[in-house]
């Protein structure tokens, strides 16, 4: 075989492992799969395949959430250029429409990219923060303009309660984006909720609640005795 049809075989040799190791990290969870795992659902006897194509496990990992991130970045950018376009947004609520997570179907992605990527991301995201971040470094910017958005919008209150509300607002919004994913594949399971016409729009609603919400008494003692 010539040196292109090696190259040939060794890509999709690659795109078999990232495939494989997406599925399984996004139904497992991304501390519950190891290389051996990867390497017999991508049918490959050879023990050091993980480490040929990607050089460890972690380059694996990251080498995926920068092919999701780059792709709800994007989303993220595009919406707010639209609504921007359009003369807005003129509430929290428009930005946080707009950060509910979509993975739509983009020749950028493999079909199990739109099937696992959210439920994936969602997975770094709770047990390798640290990773997730170096690895969309620079691939934040929809986020980053959708917060600046928020603070412009948003009710006054402290720094710290609204930088704490926008992150739990990211947070919420790509676990309900996993639950959304998981749900085309099982739709009797979730017909009460993301089943419903209404459930988009009113996650959006409890987005926008997050930011919204009035301060406790409780909330604003702590802020006066906190060091």
């Amino acid at each position: 075989m010539d040196e292109s049809g090696n190259l040939r075989k060794g890509e999709r040799t690659r795109n078999r492992l990232k495939e494989a190791a997406l599925k399984l990290f996004a139904e497992n969870g991304v501390e519950n799969v190891s290389i051996r795992d990867i390497q017999l659902a991508a049918g490959q006897k050879t023990n050091g395949s993980i480490t040929y194509h990607f050089s460890s496990r972690d380059a694996l990992i990251r080498e995926l959430v920068q092919d999701v991130g780059k792709i709800l970045d994007a989303g993220n950018n595009q919406r707010l250029d639209a609504l921007e376009a359009k003369g807005g947004p003129h509430s929290v609520r428009d930005v946080t429409e707009i950060m509910i997570p979509t993975l739509p179907e983009s020749s950028d992605l493999s079909p199990k990219e739109q099937t696992y990527g959210l439920r994936f991301f969602t997975s770094v995201m709770i047990s390798r923060r640290e990773l997730l971040f170096e690895a969309t470094a620079g691939q934040d910017r929809g986020t980053r303009r959708c917060f600046a958005a928020i603070r412009n919008l948003a009710p006054e209150m402290p720094p710290e309660i609204l930088r704490q509300r926008m992150m739990l607002t990211l947070m919420f919004g790509l676990s309900a984006g996993a639950s959304m994913e998981a749900a085309a594949k099982d739709q009797d399971v979730w017909k009460n909720l993301w089943g419903q016409p209404s459930a988009r729009s009113n996650l959006a609603d409890t987005m926008a609640g997050i930011i919204l919400a009035p301060i406790s008494d409780e909330t604003r003692e702590i802020l006066k005795t906190a060091p």
